[in-house]
């Protein structure tokens, strides 16, 4: 059986419809892979989905591994000071060509460059989203480690001027509160980078993870599918209104959406 295959843009968009889902209903581990099973769940899927396809679990596995080396390239840019997206172009943008050359003397091999159109992007950020942001967070840990180590390497120590009436210097032994302080500060600045960027993680995958179900909840109140593609299109760009919606219980939502609505 062959292992590799040519994807349309709808089989994509059923295979990443069917991925956005799965992830609601957390079939992913705590470090972000997905469970085992997941690509025979997902071959099933499709196969449901979409009459007479053939696909099998190793064709959906191999299509996700090409989708997250493209995710990870741009996930790196986007994170890296001087790159941005562009939502009309759907693409990774750069702020000049010395930032750019600079990016790719580190990830030679990187698989999404800037201006090449990704339309799917924002979608694998629901889908890799955590997995990549785990990533992150070990490389902040490592960072600690590195640091730790090099506050505990030894230093010489600077040399003392002699009087001129040769009296004896009396050297300041250093004191173990001094290493067990050091040692302490480096530790607490590793780990408040590592809440930092857990906290960032929470918030984000709450977002994602809000933003996915959506669809779902506003068609589930009866609404017909233009009001739901309006509400949609407005109501994901407005952080503030997505934070308030996340707090929100499933008796309260449809009032929301009615007060939404009356301000479009």
């Amino acid at each position: 059986m062959a292992t590799s295959r040519n994807w349309i843009d709808h089989e994509e968009d059923v295979l990443l419809t069917i991925l956005e889902e799965m992830v609601v209903d957390g079939v992913r581990c705590e470090t972000g892979n997905f469970k085992a099973g997941t690509f025979v769940t997902v071959a099933s899927k499709m196969r449901e989905q979409i009459h007479g396809i053939n696909i099998e679990p190793k064709h959906i596995q191999n299509k996700l591994k090409r989708l997250k080396e493209k995710y990870s390239s741009a996930y790196d840019m986007m994170n890296t000071s001087g790159f941005g997206w562009d939502d009309e172009k759907k693409c990774v943008v750069v702020d000049s060509d010395e930032i750019l050359q600079e990016w790719v003397k580190k990830h030679p091999n990187a698989s999404c460059k800037p201006n090449k159109p990704f339309p799917l992007y924002p979608r694998l950020c629901t889908v890799f989203g955590r997995d990549r942001a785990m990533s992150s967070i070990a490389e902040s840990a490592a960072d600690a480690i590195e640091n730790m180590d090099a506050s505990l390497s030894p230093t010489p120590s600077p040399s003392v001027a002699t009087s001129s009436a040769s009296q004896p210097v009396r050297k300041r032994k250093r004191s173990r509160n001094d290493g067990d302080a050091n040692i302490v500060s480096v530790i607490s600045e590793g780990w408040n980078k590592a809440v930092t960027e857990m906290k960032k993680l929470g918030e984000s995958f709450t977002f994602r993870e809000a933003k996915a179900r959506l669809p779902s909840e506003l068609q589930a109140m009866g609404l017909p599918y233009d009001q739901v593609l309006r509400i949609l299109m407005k109501l994901v760009k407005d952080t503030d209104l997505m934070g308030i919606w996340t707090t929100l219980d499933d008796s309260q939502k449809p009032d929301f959406i009615k007060v939404f609505m009356e301000s479009l």
